[in-house]
């Protein structure tokens, strides 16, 4: 599967939001200059406003005139509040957040909604998490104890896939604490089958992905553990006042990997898992996994996993035909930034930024340091292209959590969401989002539209939206058509703050298309097949990977935009079956939501299965 060769190109920020002192610390404002400002002047010299002539991102004006991501919580009877407990211990975990989901517990083809709560209620008690059901009209209902979710703990972060095979969705959820499994009777309720099943984390699990990295047809599942956290841990900020500690000081742990054995021959109706982590040879390496992303990244049919770690160097775990994986990040070039130098690195999408054809990769990061763009050069290998993609000085006065990319707009290039919120104690925002306690951490989220070539404009200098005017402590950022209107809505989580849904009211500059590929065998969405979509001469490529940004899980389906398109030519689908079997589909109108079947296309390569 080779790409296109990548283009050259730089279309830098504008010298925006030259960073108040207070909130580059922990960088001096010398190191400051010599790091980050002085290469940026160096390659300098293209304005941040939209090329002349560039019909792109106009609509007449030279910005957009009005809210592009309108708030729309309330409108739709969403009241999840995020709990995190008493703040006087100033407990790790609180500071954290929590993750969600979208997902279609029932099969209406209406996306629902899991939330995960902090503060636990007891040893029965939910634990403040809540699945909502979606209704007609777009409300949400609070289902939760009708569905059976009973976690207790505190909770992080959530996976999403059909792990029995029966056409329905299960979950995983991460926590403080025991993670549990959570199997889908079949109707939206759920059995806790986490002892049965054989999965036993008892480290601090963060992040989780549903893989099928053994190509057998059952989603296995990989866990980024944090930190080995200590409760009653004292820390303080620069001046002496007690603050939320950092990962610097604790040891990080080893990531979990449970191969699938599917079901069993007995008429037990769970599925069993069984912990390879030692065999597969991901329990060779110690880190503090915060964000985590499976794909084939060295185009071999082969699923490898990338782990973000919180201030140490990610992971990059390649998977090799005996089924062990060799961690390769420091080869590929996405283990450091560009100096040479570990960040703390959170959230993580994987998708074509530049529309060269390759997946590039990009990272969030802490204030001070800057969100890092790893722009692939050719597949499996990356360097860091930040500076050039525009997104370098305006994220250093931000702490980046959650993450999406998606064609917000449908002028056919990938756009970028992030959700903000600081870890430390920083410069007090005046702002009535949040409350006294929180004001020390909150942070304004940042929306980024694309040029068509990577490059990367700030939106908030393009009309403001209640998503980026907005001050709190953001976290985990989810996104899906939730109003099945064609285009990409989101959600973003709040320590101690709301759950709030975004309506996407962009001007539209150009057509799209819904894709849900499923495998009528395995009865489920083929997680981690490659969508390509041939529109005229250009192929455009996407993944069907729910899970990515930090702590959360997408839409099951792959939204693409396609400009001006009118049709599109063809429909490819690499099957996640080692890469051997490529399946076209006929072309068809835009603007559809629309269904691929392995086994109904014509067969461009053997099938192995």
């Amino acid at each position: 599967m080779q790409r296109a060769a990548i283009r050259a190109h730089v279309n830098l920020d504008l010298l925006q939001s030259l960073v108040a002192p207070q909130l580059i610390s922990p960088l001096s404002s010398q190191m400051y200059l010599l790091r980050y400002l002085i290469p940026f002047l160096v390659l300098a010299g293209c304005s941040s406003k939209l090329p002349p002539g560039n019909s792109a991102k106009s609509t007449g004006t030279d910005s957009y005139q009005q809210p592009c991501l309108v708030d729309i919580t309330k409108l739709s009877s969403l009241d999840f509040v995020h709990d995190p407990g008493d703040l006087d211990g100033f407990s790790m975990p609180q500071i954290m957040g929590s993750g969600a989901a979208f997902f279609d517990i029932d099969g209406d083809q209406d996306l629902d909604l899991f939330l995960i709560g902090g503060k636990q209620l007891g040893a029965n008690g939910s634990g403040g998490d809540r699945l909502y059901r979606q209704e007609a009209g777009g409300k949400f209902t609070d289902i939760t104890e009708w569905a059976g979710i009973a976690t207790g703990g505190y909770g992080m972060g959530v996976a999403v896939g059909d792990i029995d095979n029966d056409g329905d969705l299960d979950f995983f959820l991460t926590r403080y604490g025991t993670d549990r499994l959570f199997q889908n009777r079949g109707d939206g309720r759920f059995d806790d089958i986490t002892e049965k099943a054989g999965i036993t984390n008892l480290q601090w699990g963060t992040a989780a992905s549903f893989v099928d990295f053994d190509r057998d047809g059952w989603l296995d599942l990989f866990i980024a553990n944090y930190v080995d956290f200590y409760p009653g841990s004292v820390c303080e900020d620069g001046s002496g006042r007690r603050d939320f500690c950092g990962p610097e000081s604790l040891s990080g742990t080893v990531g979990r990997l449970y191969r699938n054995l599917g079901k069993p021959a007995t008429d037990t109706v769970h599925s069993q898992f069984e912990d390879i982590t030692v065999p597969s040879g991901i329990a060779r390496r110690v880190g503090k996994g915060l964000g985590v992303l499976c794909k084939d990244f060295n185009g071999d049919g082969l699923m490898d996993i990338f782990v973000a770690n919180d201030g140490e160097e990610n992971f990059l775990w390649v998977q090799y035909e005996n089924q062990m994986f060799s961690n390769e990040a420091i080869l590929r070039g996405v283990a450091l930034n560009r100096f040479g130098e570990a960040q703390a690195n959170m959230g993580v999408v994987s998708e074509d930024l530049n529309n060269d054809g390759l997946s590039d990769l990009f990272v969030t990061h802490l204030a001070g340091e800057y969100n890092t763009l790893f722009q692939a050069s050719q597949v499996g290998q990356f360097s860091d292209r930040t500076v050039a993609a525009g997104l370098s000085l305006s994220s250093l006065p931000f702490t980046g959590f959650g993450v999406a990319a998606a064609d917000f707009d449908h002028d056919g290039d990938v756009d970028l969401a992030i959700a903000n919120g600081g870890v430390k104690r920083g410069h007090r925002v005046e702002t009535t989002d949040v409350n006294a306690f929180w004001s020390d951490y909150a942070q304004h989220n940042e929306f980024y539209l694309n040029d068509g070539k990577g490059g990367f404009e700030s939106q908030r200098r393009l009309g403001g939206s209640d998503f980026t005017e907005r001050t709190e402590v953001s976290r985990s950022l989810i996104h899906g058509d939730i109003d099945n209107d064609g285009d990409v809505d989101f959600l973003v989580t709040n320590c101690a703050g709301p759950a709030r849904l975004y309506r996407n009211d962009f001007p539209k500059l150009g057509n799209w298309l819904s894709i849900s590929a499923i495998d009528p065998l395995l009865k489920r969405s083929a997680i981690g097949a490659e969508i390509q979509i041939q529109v005229g001469e250009r192929v455009i490529t996407r993944d069907l990977n729910p899970s990515s940004g930090y702590l959360g899980c997408n839409d099951m389906r792959v939204h693409v935009g396609l400009g001006k398109a009118a049709r599109y030519d063809a429909i490819r689908v690499y099957w996640p079956n080692g890469g051997t079997e490529i399946e076209e589909f006929p072309g068809g109108d835009s603007n559809q939501t629309i269904t691929v079947k392995r086994g109904s296309g014509r067969i461009l390569a053997g099938d192995t299965r």
